[in-house]
């Protein structure tokens, strides 16, 4: 922008390559979700039934002490109180106490199934299949999300 050198028209041409690569990609993200996993990563549960995992915390960069922050942030004082705690995305800790109902999880998300989150929930994909079918819902691609609440599933078709 501040070169001389640069014409108005290289400035345009340039500005038309970011232009294409940036809806190339937001295409290719919406259109195959293993761009959409490379681009954005997965969730990573971190505490599952009160055992740490570390290597899953060193895979997502935490130390131990980061991770007993952002418990102690949260007023978990003891891993052990902790039943499930997900790294998501954007670096949020989701923290399931011992006791506690688990939140609403997204079983199906864009027509494709979270097998993450099926193993949280403590199910498989064949139930997850016969379920759907027994609402009436036999292919997975036409949904847009399903979420799983208290052993019931929400479904909603694109």
């Amino acid at each position: 922008i501040y070169s001389t050198s640069v014409t108005i028209v290289q400035y345009i041409i340039i500005l038309l390559i970011w232009l294409g690569l940036v809806l190339l990609l937001k295409w290719a993200k919406s259109s195959s979700s293993v761009v959409k996993r490379i681009m954005d990563g997965e969730p990573v549960i971190l505490i599952q039934r009160g055992d740490l995992d570390v290597e899953a915390c060193r895979h997502a960069g935490l130390t131990a002490q980061e991770v007993a922050f952002k418990l102690r942030s949260q007023g978990v004082y003891s891993i052990r109180e902790v039943k499930r705690a997900v790294l998501e995305q954007n670096g949020q800790l989701i923290i399931v106490k011992a006791g506690e109902e688990n939140p609403k999880y997204p079983v199906i998300t864009d027509g494709s199934i979270q097998t993450n989150v099926l193993e949280m929930v403590e199910h498989d994909e064949e139930w997850l299949t016969s379920r759907l079918k027994d609402m009436g819902y036999d292919n997975i691609s036409d949904i847009f999300l399903a979420e799983y609440d208290h052993g019931n599933l929400t479904v909603v078709i694109y």
